[in-house]
């Protein structure tokens, strides 16, 4: 079975995965739906009612933050938010010559 993604655990104990037959029906994938929430897509962001599950599933899981992508797009289409990326930018590790 391909079956993969983010599960839900909506137990009250900690999970014991030594013990899952314990956990069932506590444990649960992410619906698309959710997902798409969690990505940042509006909340009335629908897809094809006519699409099946799996590929809703699929779709979802091409896709990339909404926040993410529009702050790439700023940054490279109008310079937006340069100056906090270049701050954050690290220097490179120095070497144990320039240590001594």
């Amino acid at each position: 079975h391909k079956s993969s993604g983010s599960l839900l655990y909506m137990g009250e104990e900690p999970l014991d995965r030594s013990r899952l037959a314990q956990s069932a029906g506590l444990v649960r994938f992410f619906s698309p739906k959710e997902i798409l929430n969690f990505l940042g897509f509006p909340r009335n962001f629908i897809l094809p009612k006519d699409m099946e599950l799996k590929h809703r599933y699929k779709v979802v899981g091409n896709s990339i933050a909404v926040t993410v992508a529009s702050q790439l797009l700023r940054l490279l289409l109008h310079g937006e938010g340069a100056e906090r990326l270049n701050s954050l930018e690290e220097a490179p590790p120095r070497s144990q010559e320039e240590v001594d």
